[in-house]
């Protein structure tokens, strides 16, 4: 394998990046734009707010269950074809969300009439559109970034592959956190529908020039064929997986929950641990199964995925935290709450990207353990700062306890994905680089439902404890206020935990071998 020349090989990875960037911001955009469509479509708030959300769960699903199989496919047929098949994806889905009030939602009426009677609410069949066409979308958003990832694999030999893999992981996560902050940006000057439509000249761009760059892309690709059933089961426990945590956000009385889950929840969970079940007795019986469960036995593998996971936990508490803190106990309205949380978490974000060029360089020059250790330090500093926010803590300061966190978290990113990309065979780089997101992605699923379940439980017992019988307004909301910066500061804490345990399998990884041997790869 011969290292690309610097100037296409930096080409190469911007044009990587940008369509997965985009894809990312895509996932939380929504968000912002949220409230335009119900308004545009007329929705009732009352009854269709819970349908409308699944323009954000959907999003995740699509984009989360994308990557389980996309990657192998890569594996199989090759990286360039399919990321320039995700491509073409993600612009049809961004341009059926675009026009999906138009003549999508006509079409969809007009076969209604043909095979039903009486007359559905055009209104609802308008967000069922956009939620099918958001799903497009996300798929393929979810798999550039696995694709993406094996590809700076194959262009890369292994002593230098730590740093664009980082850059990746790092734009893939930056995005996704401040799509909600660039979908507020353009709302304020255009119709939310701007957002989608801007999406199809990048897509073309960067779809003929990468076409181009890469057309001499060499891999080795996997014999066999795709295990369909594989990539069936783990879609449908990923899913109910996703589902059953997921709802732990609508709250509810605690005798209508399990733990701050609804009681369907459970059921979902417990279908989700049995599709997994069947997945992994599927993974061993195949003859060419989708995820070969020997990998897990090779070098680096498993800690990797083990710490992958625990950093995603202890991210999310930090992503979630930020806009609830702001919006909570600083901000004096929705508007303001929005902006500010946006602008607050760019200090997070921005230096966890800039974090994964130096982790990379390190990683690079002096294996994994090192970078990836120093950053849980780091990061665990943050969330110590974290941890002693009031509500009269200026921005300023707020700001510089993010950026520990940030940086810490952005120098563990290049050194985890590296060890698990060159740990794999290079038939098998396609799978190795979507499992890293996947475990990142669970970790932070669970992590936002644990939270959430800690945070109303603990609201719970304080707010019991705090309160007496017959207290006024006054005393109602000034001990609403302590206990909200009591729990927030508490859930720091537990991001500061789960980062120094991510230490743990951190130093069970192995440093690659040094470059002399590495060019003999």
């Amino acid at each position: 394998m011969t290292e690309p020349k610097k100037v296409n090989a930096g080409v190469l990875l911007g044009l990587i990046c940008i369509p997965i960037f985009v894809g990312a911001l895509d996932l939380t955009v929504v968000s912002a734009v949220l409230p335009h469509v119900i308004l545009d479509l007329e929705i009732p708030i009352q009854t269709g707010l819970d349908d409308a959300a699944w323009l954000v769960t959907g999003y995740l699903l699509a984009y989360s269950v994308s990557m389980t199989f996309m990657g192998r496919l890569s594996d199989l047929y090759g990286r360039r074809r399919v990321y320039l098949i995700a491509l073409v994806v993600f612009a049809l889905g961004s341009y059926l969300v675009a026009v999906a009030d138009a003549w999508p939602t006509q079409v969809i009426l007009r076969m209604y009439y043909l095979f039903a009677s009486g007359r559905p609410d055009s209104s609802y069949i308008t967000l069922y559109t956009l939620i099918a066409a958001r799903m497009i979308q996300a798929f393929g958003a979810g798999t550039m970034v696995p694709v993406g990832m094996a590809m700076v694999g194959d262009l890369y030999p292994m002593g230098k592959r730590a740093r664009p893999l980082g850059v990746i992981a790092a734009v893939d996560t930056a995005g996704w956190v401040v799509g909600h902050l660039y979908g507020g940006i353009v709302v304020r000057f255009f119709d939310w529908r701007m957002i989608f439509w801007l999406n199809l000249p990048m897509c073309v761009i960067a779809y003929f020039i990468i076409s181009y760059l890469l057309r001499d892309l060499t891999q080795e690709r996997s014999k066999g064929n795709m295990d369909w059933l594989g990539a069936l089961l783990i879609t449908g426990a990923l899913s109910l997986f996703n589902i059953g945590l997921g709802s732990s956000s609508e709250g509810g009385s605690s005798l209508e929950t399990l733990y701050g889950l609804p009681a369907y929840a459970v059921p979902l969970l417990l279908t989700a641990v049995v599709f997994l079940g069947l997945f992994a007795w599927r993974q061993k019986s195949a003859k060419y199964p989708l995820v070969d469960l020997s990998l897990f036995r090779r070098l680096n593998y498993l800690p990797a995925s083990l710490a992958n996971f625990l950093v995603g936990f202890s991210l999310f508490i930090a992503i979630a935290n930020v806009p609830l803190f702001i919006n909570t106990l600083i901000a004096t309205s929705l508007e303001q709450g929005a902006w500010d949380s946006g602008w607050m978490l760019s200090a997070l974000t921005v230096p966890m990207a800039i974090a994964s060029v130096p982790g990379g360089w390190l990683t690079d020059r002096r294996g994994y353990r090192l970078p990836a250790a120093m950053g849980l330090v780091i990061a665990v500093i943050g969330f110590t700062l974290m941890k002693s926010w009031e509500i009269e803590t200026p921005y300023s300061e707020m700001a510089s306890h993010l950026v520990f966190g940030g940086v810490g978290i952005g120098l563990t990113m290049a050194p985890i994905a590296a060890a698990v990309v060159n740990a794999a065979p290079p038939d098998q780089r396609g799978i190795s680089s979507a499992l890293v997101i996947i475990f990142r992605l669970i970790g932070m699923t669970i992590g936002v439902s644990s939270i959430t379940t800690y945070g109303l439980l603990r609201v719970e017992v304080l707010s019991e404890r705090l309160l007496a019988a017959g207290s006024s307004l006054n005393e109602i909301g000034r001990v609403g206020l302590e206990v909200t910066e009591q729990v927030i500061s508490e859930t720091f804490i537990i991001a500061g935990i789960i980062a120094l345990l991510a230490l743990v399998p951190t130093f069970l990884l192995r440093d690659h071998e040094k470059p002399s041997e590495v060019n003999n790869e």
